[in-house]
């Protein structure tokens, strides 16, 4: 046997006969689908942060396969988009054929890593074979009244000459070319995505999850889901009627807030507001409201909401509307802020309990009334009741706040508080209580708060409270200062101190005493439930309980209702662009909108097409696209210009996968119900509200209908973190920091790439990129190569390390199935060395380190697999068991420190490494309370006696 390891000539060897007859194993546990986010074939080919997400789901395919399982694990092409064609308008290359070249060079790259695809199954979504499907996709969408064309206001990036859907801008500009967007009114398709935010039922009474509800039943990230719910954006509230006085018309507001009606001061309607145009006569500004009018229509709805820092608006002089509760006459504002699209199109504004109407209130000096009173603290059986003062005293010359150190368990930094004695007002009882417990003399009140209600514990007295508390925000009018009269408590502490404005943020933690401190010095408002004030007969409500009864009362005078609202908007699905599916409908003079037939599938595209953008589609100018007549009364006609944006494509590919060459379905029903739904999904975050949210609406509508027996396309699904360049930037071509794998291949061997790329760190982790580092992982397959010379006949024992195989064995298992494959690693390189340590290793020893080194680095195991003399591929091979009984130790309860302090204990085996103390210290629930939100500076193990972590 050579003794070098020359990956050079393994790997070529393998690849050469896997594609010529891949192992393919029993699959006697059923089917198991794998898939990752299918790529853009750029012309620019792969690069390691592409390498990262494949590599992944290929070690988790090969690991599923030694499971049992007959896994699906395809490879497609989302083959088209902007890139190709603005090539092609660039160079004259047709986007056909730089699709072609950029698949080839993908393809080529792909299998130089090893990744186990089924190339059976792979898929072009530029192919009329595939968008015959994408096509018929919309008409079924069409039928089912799904899919529609109306005009509407929507995004468009001057540079792609296109409009976006709503998900395509990031922060008011263009997610593919960075350029601002702009608005225009535009004939558009959209997708009735909205029709499936909530639960409903299929055509035969089935119960379908909505886009909301379904998100509890699937083994997604959080952070993914909760994106998601955000951008769908439910709100409960009322629709409360403010009539216009002296006038028939009225104006609708939606509110989540209700319990704070008593607080409008002013109400604002959008800029597109119909109530400008009914009573424009009336306006007595009218030409100032239509100057801002037209201002407004230059702007995107992301300019005019998350865009908006400045709130702008006009007073519309000459209208007033009646505000329902009080009958108070109320100013009327225009603002951009204010979207017509969103609820009602009119707001009303509480600048007392809003920031956003707090920010306008104050530009236009309009009136705030406070009508919610905050609850701090959580309430307790048997609470006593006292009415209370908290005295914020500022001294304005250094800007530092008065507070006392009542010690660790007495609640740290207060600000000075006390109870209302007989006889005494508020003022009266904070002068005496500053006096007693500071000895400061002279102060001037600045400003008061409305009653907290706050329940704490009195460590001190040993009850708990209830107070009616009052803040009182003074200024220190001089340093004259008596002796202080309260005594040091058991602890030794009673400190007056001075804190700076930044220490005072820190170190006063009571939620009470917090409050006020934002209140008073950071100028913050409370936006939070509480009990409601200055409210007629709803005073001293919950806000819970207030906007029940308020919304009770509204429905009976007639001048309100429940409802909810939404976010989310219908999916704008059609694109003025040439290289991507076209629209399967038919413009006819006598028949109207014709859907093509389905058997006259697919609409083919044109090759006499001029790519260059103009603001419509270059459809239009295909003479032979053009001629057409309708399928109806045979008269000439015209096609739909627009093309499909891309994200249609792929909403649907994961179907097509189960089978890819059906030509009378998308897929049958039995290869569906065969490998649907997706069971591990990999792809980047960057899709959340994109591809995913539209593979569940397409997922939804089809199984509405009976075509598919699954509401969820992705069972379990999880993002890769991205790798960064070794500059720590994001890898990008404009920087020339760009990875190529085919030179680290070049000069390492797939397999030390595949090692690397997962043994960088966390999978879902953000990584920088750093080539040195990978001879550490072609060392470890030298040294795996090396071990070859070493085997003998024996079988483990326990002079042989038998607990250590087995316990690799449990640890590998484990860590696949839960992706933590960097860990993984970590245990083969441990027991790697220890083999290479003993002067013989049994060959059982060395059949399991390689299955389980296999789906990390399958070339070189494969190729020690046939050197044993297999007559059988590895990836046949049965996974090897651990032995409980053999990883049996003595364990230790081993102290864990933080900063210093015992905050918890864990048991540990006696020959536990510092690695797996860290593991088992850092799952710990006790220890992940201490050190949440604090970064980790240092880690000792002192092996059998402490474990010590330094946080900041």
């Amino acid at each position: 046997m050579d003794l070098k390891y020359t990956p050079e000539k393994i790997e070529k060897k393998w690849q050469t006969a896997w594609e010529a007859s891949p192992p393919k194993p029993s699959g006697k546990k059923g089917s198991y689908f794998v898939l990752d986010m299918f790529p853009y074939p750029s012309g620019d080919g792969l690069h390691v942060g592409h390498v990262e997400n494949f590599t992944a789901t290929d070690i988790y395919a090969r690991f599923m396969r030694f499971q049992g399982f007959g896994v699906l694990h395809p490879i497609g092409w989302d083959a088209f988009g902007l890139p190709a064609e603005n090539f092609a308008i660039k160079t004259g290359i047709h986007p056909d054929e730089r699709t072609k070249e950029s698949i080839s060079n993908f393809t080529r790259q792909i299998k130089s890593i090893g990744l186990s695809y089924d190339w059976e199954c792979e898929i072009n979504t530029s192919s009329p074979e595939y968008y015959r499907w994408t096509q018929w996709l919309f008409l079924f969408l069409y039928k089912q009244g799904l899919a529609y064309k109306k005009k509407a206001k929507v995004n468009w990036c001057p540079s792609c000459q296109t409009v976006l859907a709503n998900e395509q801008v990031i922060d008011g500009k263009c997610d593919r070319s960075g350029d601002i967007v702009i608005q225009k009114d535009l004939e558009q398709w959209f997708f009735k995505i909205t029709d499936f935010i909530e639960p409903s039922e299929t055509k035969d009474g089935a119960p379908l999850s909505g886009l909301l509800s379904g998100l509890e039943h699937i083994d997604w990230p959080e952070s993914t889901k909760a994106a998601q719910r955000h951008w769908i954006g439910r709100s409960e509230g009322t629709e409360v009627v403010f009539c216009v006085a002296g006038t028939e018309e009225q104006v609708s507001v939606f509110t989540t807030r209700l319990d704070t009606i008593y607080g409008c001061t002013y109400v604002v309607v959008a800029p597109e507001h119909l109530l400008l145009t009914k009573l424009e006569s009336q306006i007595e500004n009218l030409s100032e409201v239509n100057e801002y009018l037209a201002e407004t229509k230059k702007k995107t709805d992301l300019e005019r909401t998350e865009l908006n820092k400045e709130k702008s608006g006009v007073l519309v002089s000459g209208l007033e509307v009646i505000h329902p509760f009080t009958s108070e006459r109320l100013p009327v504002y225009v603002a951009d802020y204010v979207l017509a699209t969103y609820g009602t199109g009119a707001v009303m504004g509480v600048p007392a309990h809003d920031e956003r109407d707090s920010e306008f209130a104050k530009r236009y000096e309009l009136e705030a009334k406070t009508v919610i009173e905050p609850v701090t603290g959580t309430p307790k059986e048997n609470e006593e009741y006292r009415q209370s003062i908290v005295a914020l005293v500022e001294d304005m010359a250094t800007g530092n706040i008065l507070s006392i150190n009542w010690g660790e368990k007495f609640g740290g930094n207060l600000f000075i508080g006390g109870g209302l004695e007989k006889g005494e007002d508020m003022i009266e009882t904070a002068i005496r209580e500053i006096l007693e417990e500071t000895g400061y003399k002279n102060m001037a009140l600045i400003n008061q708060s409305e009653t907290i209600h706050h329940h704490y514990f009195a460590a001190s007295k040993n009850v708990y409270r209830n107070i009616d508390a009052t803040g009182l925000h003074f200024q220190l009018v001089d340093k004259e200062q008596a002796k202080q009269k309260l005594e040091i408590n058991e602890e030794g502490k009673f400190l007056v101190e001075w804190l700076s404005h930044k220490e005072a943020r820190e170190r006063v933690v009571d939620p009470l005493h917090k409050y006020l401190f934002e209140k008073f010095v950071q100028g913050k408002i409370y936006t939070e439930d509480g009990i409601v004030s200055h409210s007629g007969e709803f005073s001293g409500l919950s806000s819970t309980e207030a906007r029940e009864k308020m919304a009770l009362w509204l429905k009976q005078e007639g001048l309100g209702k429940k409802v909810v609202n939404y976010r989310l908007r219908d999916w704008l699905i059609s694109r003025q662009r040439y290289w991507g599916a076209p629209i399967p409908i038919i413009y006819c003079e006598k028949c109207g909108m014709v859907p093509v037939p389905e058997k006259e599938l697919p609409v083919t595209l044109p090759t006499d097409v001029d790519f260059r953008p103009t603001g419509e589609s270059p459809l239009t100018r295909s003479k032979s696209f053009q001629t057409v007549t309708c399928p109806k009364c045979n008269e000439p006609s015209r096609r739909e210009s627009d093309t499909l944006d891309t994200f249609v494509c792929s909403s649907w590919y994961y179907l097509r996968y189960a089978d890819p060459k059906n030509n009378t379905a998308f897929a049958s029903k039995e290869a569906l119900e065969k490998y649907l739904p997706v069971d591990f999904y990999m792809g980047g975050a960057e899709h959340t509200v994109l591809h995913l949210l539209y593979a569940r609406f397409i997922t939804k509508a089809l199984r509405q209908h009976g075509y598919l027996h699954f509401d969820e396309p992705f069972l379990r699904l999880r993002h890769q973190g991205m790798i960064l360049a070794t500059d720590g930037q994001k890898m990008s071509k404009s920087k020339g920091n760009v990875v190529n794998p085919d030179q680290v291949i070049l000069e390492f061997g797939a397999d030390s790439l595949r090692l690397y790329e997962m043994f960088m760190g966390p999978i879902d982790e953000m990584k920088a990129w750093n080539t040195a580092s990978i001879i550490g992982l072609r060392r470890f397959l030298d040294k795996v190569w090396r071990l070859h010379v070493k085997i003998g006949e024996g079988s483990a024992d326990e002079k042989n390390g038998y607990s250590l195989l087995h316990k690799t064995i449990k640890k590998v298992t484990e860590d696949l199935a839960e992706l933590k494959f960097n860990t993984a690693i970590s245990s083969l390189m441990i027991l790697t060395n220890e083999m290479d340590k003993q002067e013989e290793i049994p060959v059982d020893t060395y059949r399991a380190l390689l299955i389980l080194l296999s789906p990390f680095a399958p070339h070189i195991t494969e190729e020690l697999w046939e050197k044993l003399s297999e007559k059988e591929s590895i990836f046949l091979a049965t996974w090897p068991e651990y032995d409980p009984k053999k990883i049996e130790e003595e364990t230790r309860i081993i102290g864990v420190q933080i900063n210093g302090k015992v905050r918890g204990t864990i048991s540990l085996g006696t020959s536990a490494s510092e690695e797996e103390a860290q593991e088992v210290a850092l799952q710990d629930e006790r220890i992940k309370a201490w050190i949440s939100g604090k970064k980790i500076q240092k880690f000792v193990y002192v092996p059998g006696r402490i474990v010590n972590i330094v946080v900041e």
